[in-house]
């Protein structure tokens, strides 16, 4: 493996789940985004998705203690320690949810190594290329695996000198 450190997409999901608690594989994703472990690349759509989720009100009944405050002051911190990628250029057609398109075009503009996610029905599942679109993203991007927090945090942990 490379010296390089590894350029790392996180789907919004493992973001709010650290805002939720800080435990867990998520939050151990940012622990080792803050020690500099990878570069978290991030565009104009997906720090705006981040700012808007956990204010949606399904959200906030959910979690009242996710105040406003605390979710400006996180987004903030996180992009700061992110690489901004305003605008890439579509990529890749998901059809089973566009919505999830910028991450892989983040990805892929971004030359990531991993999309790490929880979102096994929209975007890991183009990983078992099962599906016409499976295929041709692990042909079109073999560079870049979609994995969840827990599978990139092994993948971390196996990197380490």
């Amino acid at each position: 493996m490379s010296d390089e450190l590894p350029r790392v997409v996180l789907d919004t999901v493992v973001f709010v789940q650290c805002l939720i608690s800080g435990r867990g594989p998520s939050a151990a994703c940012l622990e080792n985004l803050r020690s500099a472990r990878f570069v978290l690349l991030m565009s104009d759509a997906t720090l705006a998705e981040l700012y808007d989720v956990p204010r949606r009100p399904s959200f906030t009944a959910k979690y009242p203690y996710v105040t406003a405050e605390k979710i400006s002051s996180f987004v903030s911190e996180i992009d700061t320690l992110a690489v901004r990628i305003a605008n890439p250029p579509a990529a890749f057609v998901l059809p089973r949810d566009a919505e999830d398109e910028p991450f892989i075009d983040l990805a892929v503009a971004g030359d990531a190594r991993y999309l790490v996610t929880w979102n096994e029905r929209h975007l890991t599942y183009l990983m078992k290329q099962d599906t016409p679109e499976g295929r041709e993203f692990c042909q079109r991007f073999p560079h870049i695996k979609i994995v969840s927090p827990v599978q990139f945090l092994a993948e971390l942990r196996s990197s380490r000198p």
